[in-house]
Protein backbone atom coordinates (compact mmCIF):
# COMPACT_ATOMS: atom_id res chain seq x y z
CA UNK A 1 0.00 0.00 0.00
CA UNK A 2 1.45 3.19 -1.08
CA UNK A 3 0.88 5.91 1.65
CA UNK A 4 -0.05 9.11 0.40
CA UNK A 5 1.79 12.35 1.02
CA UNK A 6 0.00 14.23 3.55
CA UNK A 7 -0.12 10.62 5.96
CA UNK A 8 3.57 10.31 5.65
CA UNK A 9 3.96 14.29 6.81
CA UNK A 10 1.64 13.51 9.82
CA UNK A 11 3.67 10.41 10.48
CA UNK A 12 7.07 12.11 10.46
CA UNK A 13 5.97 14.56 12.33
CA UNK A 14 5.58 15.11 16.49
CA UNK A 15 3.50 12.82 16.78
CA UNK A 16 2.85 9.95 19.37
CA UNK A 17 3.60 6.75 18.40
CA UNK A 18 1.97 3.43 20.14
CA UNK A 19 3.13 0.10 18.80
CA UNK A 20 1.30 -3.28 19.35
CA UNK A 21 3.01 -6.61 18.84
CA UNK A 22 1.99 -10.08 20.40
CA UNK A 23 3.86 -13.28 21.33
CA UNK A 24 3.89 -16.87 20.56
CA UNK A 25 1.19 -16.83 22.71
CA UNK A 26 -0.87 -14.31 21.45
CA UNK A 27 -0.09 -12.35 24.36
CA UNK A 28 -0.42 -8.67 23.59
CA UNK A 29 2.23 -6.12 23.73
CA UNK A 30 2.38 -2.09 23.33
CA UNK A 31 5.05 0.05 23.59
CA UNK A 32 6.14 3.61 22.08
CA UNK A 33 7.96 4.58 19.26
CA UNK A 34 10.32 8.00 18.43
CA UNK A 35 9.35 8.69 15.65
CA UNK A 36 8.40 7.49 12.06
CA UNK A 37 9.12 8.50 8.50
CA UNK A 38 7.73 6.84 4.57
CA UNK A 39 10.30 5.19 3.08
CA UNK A 40 10.12 7.17 -0.45
CA UNK A 41 7.55 5.78 -2.75
CA UNK A 42 6.86 2.85 -0.57
CA UNK A 43 4.62 1.25 1.63
CA UNK A 44 7.28 0.95 4.23
CA UNK A 45 6.84 2.88 7.51
CA UNK A 46 10.00 2.93 9.40
CA UNK A 47 9.83 3.57 13.51
CA UNK A 48 12.37 3.80 15.77
CA UNK A 49 11.65 1.40 19.04
CA UNK A 50 14.09 1.45 22.09
CA UNK A 51 15.48 -1.63 23.01
CA UNK A 52 16.01 -0.13 26.31
CA UNK A 53 12.84 -0.09 27.27
CA UNK A 54 10.59 -2.48 24.63
CA UNK A 55 12.81 -5.62 24.15
CA UNK A 56 9.72 -7.79 24.53
CA UNK A 57 8.29 -5.91 21.24
CA UNK A 58 11.63 -6.13 19.41
CA UNK A 59 11.72 -9.94 20.18
CA UNK A 60 7.86 -10.25 19.21
CA UNK A 61 8.78 -8.69 15.64
CA UNK A 62 11.84 -10.66 15.26
CA UNK A 63 9.56 -14.03 16.00
CA UNK A 64 6.09 -13.29 13.85
CA UNK A 65 6.58 -10.39 11.97
CA UNK A 66 2.65 -8.61 13.44
CA UNK A 67 2.87 -4.96 13.54
CA UNK A 68 0.59 -2.19 14.66
CA UNK A 69 1.48 1.35 14.91
CA UNK A 70 -0.61 4.18 15.71
CA UNK A 71 0.09 7.78 15.00
CA UNK A 72 -1.66 10.48 17.29
CA UNK A 73 -1.60 13.58 17.33
CA UNK A 74 -2.07 15.11 21.09
CA UNK A 75 -2.88 18.45 20.19
CA UNK A 76 -5.88 17.64 18.42
CA UNK A 77 -6.22 13.28 18.32
CA UNK A 78 -6.36 13.48 14.76
CA UNK A 79 -4.86 9.63 14.20
CA UNK A 80 -4.01 6.96 11.98
CA UNK A 81 -3.23 2.67 12.15
CA UNK A 82 -1.27 1.15 10.18
CA UNK A 83 -1.11 -2.82 10.23
CA UNK A 84 1.14 -5.12 8.31
CA UNK A 85 4.07 -7.50 8.54
CA UNK A 86 7.48 -6.05 10.32
CA UNK A 87 11.18 -6.56 9.88
CA UNK A 88 13.72 -5.20 12.85
CA UNK A 89 17.27 -3.94 11.55
CA UNK A 90 20.07 -1.95 12.67
CA UNK A 91 19.81 1.97 12.55
CA UNK A 92 22.02 3.98 10.51
CA UNK A 93 23.78 7.34 11.87
CA UNK A 94 21.12 9.53 10.17
CA UNK A 95 18.17 7.03 11.60
CA UNK A 96 19.75 7.59 15.12
CA UNK A 97 20.30 11.11 14.76
CA UNK A 98 16.33 11.38 13.41
CA UNK A 99 15.24 9.57 16.37
CA UNK A 100 16.61 12.42 18.96
CA UNK A 101 15.31 14.61 16.98
CA UNK A 102 11.80 13.55 17.56
CA UNK A 103 12.33 13.35 21.15
CA UNK A 104 13.42 17.11 21.40
CA UNK A 105 10.51 17.88 19.10
CA UNK A 106 7.95 15.57 20.87
CA UNK A 107 8.99 16.82 24.40
CA UNK A 108 8.29 20.18 23.18
CA UNK A 109 5.31 19.56 22.20
CA UNK A 110 3.96 17.73 25.44
CA UNK A 111 5.44 20.74 27.16
CA UNK A 112 3.61 23.56 25.40
CA UNK A 113 0.53 21.12 26.10
CA UNK A 114 1.48 21.14 29.72
CA UNK A 115 2.52 18.11 30.12
CA UNK A 116 5.18 17.98 32.43
CA UNK A 117 8.27 16.68 31.03
CA UNK A 118 9.18 14.06 34.04
CA UNK A 119 5.81 12.18 32.63
CA UNK A 120 7.24 11.64 29.23
CA UNK A 121 11.20 10.70 29.80
CA UNK A 122 10.86 7.40 30.57
CA UNK A 123 8.96 6.47 27.41
CA UNK A 124 9.55 9.16 25.09
CA UNK A 125 13.17 8.12 24.01
CA UNK A 126 16.06 7.39 21.40
CA UNK A 127 18.15 5.38 23.63
CA UNK A 128 19.43 2.16 21.83
CA UNK A 129 16.83 2.52 18.94
CA UNK A 130 16.23 -0.58 16.19
CA UNK A 131 14.00 0.43 13.27
CA UNK A 132 11.19 -0.97 12.75
CA UNK A 133 10.18 -1.34 9.08
CA UNK A 134 6.27 -2.05 8.46
CA UNK A 135 5.08 -3.18 5.09
CA UNK A 136 1.77 -1.77 5.54
CA UNK A 137 -1.05 -3.82 3.97
CA UNK A 138 -3.78 -1.54 5.49
CA UNK A 139 -4.52 1.64 7.06
CA UNK A 140 -7.15 3.22 9.03
CA UNK A 141 -8.83 6.67 9.99
CA UNK A 142 -8.57 6.25 13.64
CA UNK A 143 -9.59 10.03 15.04
CA UNK A 144 -12.12 10.00 17.63
CA UNK A 145 -15.66 10.92 15.44
CA UNK A 146 -17.42 9.49 12.88
CA UNK A 147 -14.52 8.18 10.40
CA UNK A 148 -12.82 6.17 13.39
CA UNK A 149 -11.81 2.71 11.87
CA UNK A 150 -12.89 3.43 8.46
CA UNK A 151 -9.95 2.16 5.79
CA UNK A 152 -8.24 4.64 3.94
CA UNK A 153 -7.78 3.89 -0.08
Amino acid sequence: MVIAPDLARFIAGPVLTTLATRDASNRPMIARGSGGRVAKGSGQVEVAVSTRLWPETIANVRDNGMFTVTFVDPATYRAFQLKGRAVVRDPDATEVARAWAFVAETERLMTNLGVPIDLTRYWLTAHDVMIVSLAVDRAFEQTPGPRAGVALA
